[in-house]
C-alpha cells in the first residue's frame, strides 16, 4: 500500500452498546488519537440516514498509505486502552478496509467535511476497469457536478478487506464518495438525469456487484490535545519529556526510577550536553507513566508496556535510534527489556541498581508500601523511601531533599500500578538474547544489589560498583558515576 488513500470503518452497534458511551470514547479518544498522526489529515464520523445497517461509519484521510503498516499506526490497535476495549467488546460487527485513491473532481474552494456522502461499492472484473474508470471522468463526474449541492466526487480501490475478505481473483471492488451539503438536489431531474443514460445502463450491467449507501455527517475529530513537551499513549497515559542538547548529537535516554521525575537525571544531562570524554550528546529524559497522573482507562502497567512507552516516545520525536539507553531502578529493568524488545532502536544500554526478576520475598514490602500511600498520603511514604535509596551519611543533603519533594506530590494509583510492574516481571530466560553491549551500574551501598548484578549473566555487560552511593547513585556519587558512564559510552 502507498500513495493517498481513505480508511473507512463501519460500525453497527449492539444491544448492550451504551450510546453515551460509545459517543464519548469514539469523539474524545478513538478519532482524535488518529487525527495526531501527520499522515492522517482529516477525520469524520457519519450516521446512516438510509436505515441499512451497519449505523454508523468513520472516515479518514491518509496522505501516504504506506504508514498505516508502521508502528507508529498499528500500536493503536495493538494496544487499545480498557475503555477501547470495552466498548468494542459490545458491537455487533466493525468492518475497516483501506482503499487507495485513483482520482478527485470537486467544487472550487471546497475542503469538507462533506454533510452529505453518498458513497457508492461497486464489484467489477479487472477487464472492466478502464470502462468504468472512463464512464466516470468522461460523463457521470460531470453530470453529479450538476446536481444542486454537489461539493466532490472522489474514487477509490479497494486494498485491504474488510469482514468479507477481497474480490475474487480477476475482480476488483471500487469505491466512489460524492459530497453534497446538507440541502442538495439528490433525488431531482439532475440527479436522475446522470442515471437515465444508456453509458450509466450498460456499465451497470457489467457490475458484478453493487451497494449504495447515504451517510449524514455526525462529528469531525479534532487532533488529541496534549500537554506542552508531553505525549498521550494509546491508553491514555502521559509522559511528560524533555529533550535537550544538539540536535545533531547522538541521544541518550535516560529513564527514572519508581516515584521520581526526570530531574533526578539534571546533572547527567548537563554533563552530557556539554561532553564527555570530548563527545557531546543529545539527552531525552521523561517522565514515566503513572508519576502524576493515572488515567482510569489506561492499561495496567507492566514492564513490557514501560518499554513499548519508550518505543513509542522516540517514534513520537522521530528518534529512530538512541545511542544509549540509561535508567535506574525501575528505569534499569526499562533499559534492559529496550535491549530484549527493541535491539534496532538502541546502540548501548546502562542498566542502574536493578533486578532482572521480581523478588517475591519484596512483594509483601510492596503492598505495606502502598497501604501506607493509601491511608496517609504520599508524603509519608517519601521520607521513609528516600532514606532506604540513599547511604546514611547522605541523610538530609540537598540530593536526598530534592528526591523527597519529587515523591510527595507522585500519584498514589500510579505508585500502585508501577509497583505492580516491579512484582510481575522476569525477564532472565530473554538475557540471551540481548547483542547490545551493556553497562551495569550499582551503587555500592544498595544492599545485596551490588552482589545480584554480578551474576545477570548478561551477554557484552560489564558491571561497575560506585562507592558511597545507594540506590540513585547518579546522585550521590555523580563524579563516579560519570566517569563509569562516559568511560562505556
Amino acid at each position: 500500500m502507498n500513495g493517498p488513500g481513505y480508511l473507512a470503518v463501519a460500525i453497527e452497534t449492539g444491544p448492550n452498546t451504551d450510546e453515551s458511551a460509545f459517543h464519548d470514547w469514539y469523539n474524545t479518544e478513538h478519532g482524535p488519537l488518529r487525527l495526531r498522526l501527520p499522515f492522517i489529515t482529516t477525520g469524520d464520523r457519519y450516521k446512516a440516514s438510509d436505515s441499512k445497517q451497519p449505523g454508523w461509519s468513520a472516515v479518514y484521510d491518509v496522505t501516504d498509505l504506506s504508514n498505516l503498516n508502521k508502528r507508529i499506526y498499528s500500536r493503536m490497535r495493538e494496544e487499545r486502552s480498557k475503555r477501547e476495549k470495552q466498548v468494542m467488546g459490545t458491537f455487533t460487527s466493525l468492518d475497516r478496509k483501506i482503499y487507495s485513491q485513483t482520482s478527485t473532481r470537486q467544487k472550487t474552494g471546497y475542503s469538507g467535511p462533506a454533510p452529505v456522502q453518498v458513497a457508492v461499492t461497486a464489484v467489477l472484473k479487472d477487464e472492466d476497469l478502464t470502462d468504468l474508470d472512463g464512464w466516470y471522468e468522461e460523463e457521470h463526474t460531470s453530470m453529479l457536478a450538476k446536481v444542486p449541492g454537489w461539493l466532490r466526487t472522489r474514487r477509490f480501490r479497494l486494498v485491504a478487506p474488510g469482514l468479507k475478505g477481497m474480490p475474487p481473483t480477476g475482480q476488483t471492488e471500487t469505491l466512489a464518495v460524492h459530497d453534497f451539503e446538507a440541502e442538495n438536489g439528490l433525488g431531482g431531474p439532475e440527479d436522475d438525469a446522470a442515471k437515465a443514460t444508456p453509458e450509466f445502463g450498460r456499465v451497470l450491467k457489467k457490475l458484478v456487484g453493487e451497494e449504495i449507501r447515504l451517510w449524514s455527517r455526525y462529528h469531525t475529530f479534532d487532533a488529541l490535545r496534549e500537554p506542552p513537551s508531553s505525549v498521550i499513549t494509546t491508553d491514555g497515559a502521559e509522559l511528560k519529556f524533555q529533550m535537550e542538547g544538539n540536535p545533531a548529537d547522538p541521544v541518550i535516554v535516560c529513564v527514572n526510577s519508581i516515584l521520581t521525575n526526570f530531574s533526578i537525571w539534571d546533572r547527567v544531562a548537563a554533563d552530557l550536553t556539554r561532553g564527555v570524554s570530548g563527545k557531546t550528546y543529545r539527552v531525552l529524559r521523561y517522565n514515566s507513566r503513572g508519576y502524576l497522573q493515572q488515567a482510569s482507562k489506561s492499561n495496567d502497567t507492566r514492564f513490557d508496556l514501560l518499554t513499548d512507552d519508550l518505543e513509542y516516545l522516540l517514534d513520537r520525536l522521530n528518534v529512530s535510534k538512541a545511542h544509549a539507553v540509561l535508567g535506574v531502578s525501575m528505569g534499569g529493568v526499562t533499559a534492559i527489556n529496550f535491549a530484549i524488545r527493541y535491539p534496532s532502536r538502541l546502540e548501548k544500554f546502562i542498566a542502574c541498581d536493578c533486578n532482572v526478576a521480581a523478588s517475591p520475598a519484596n512483594n509483601q514490602a510492596w503492598a505495606d508500601r502502598i497501604e501506607l500511600a493509601k491511608k496517609e498520603g504520599m508524603p509519608a511514604l517519601a521520607k521513609a523511601t528516600v532514606e532506604r535509596w540513599f547511604t546514611p551519611a547522605n541523610h538530609g543533603s540537598e540530593s536526598f531533599n530534592k528526591v523527597v519533594e519529587m515523591v510527595k506530590p507522585a500519584s498514589v494509583d500510579g505508585f500502585e500500578q508501577s509497583a505492580g510492574a516491579l512484582c510481575n516481571y522476569d525477564l532472565k530466560d530473554k538475557l540471551a538474547e540481548i547483542k547490545t553491549p551493556g553497562l551495569l551500574i550499582a551503587g555500592g551501598g544498595d544492599g545485596k544489589l551490588p552482589e545480584a548484578m554480578q551474576k545477570f549473566n548478561l551477554p557484552g555487560a560489564r558491571f561497575t560498583s560506585i562507592p558511597n552511593a545507594g540506590h540513585l547513585p547518579m546522585l550521590e556519587n555523580h563524579k563516579a558515576f560519570m566517569e563509569a558512564v562516559s568511560s562505556f559510552l
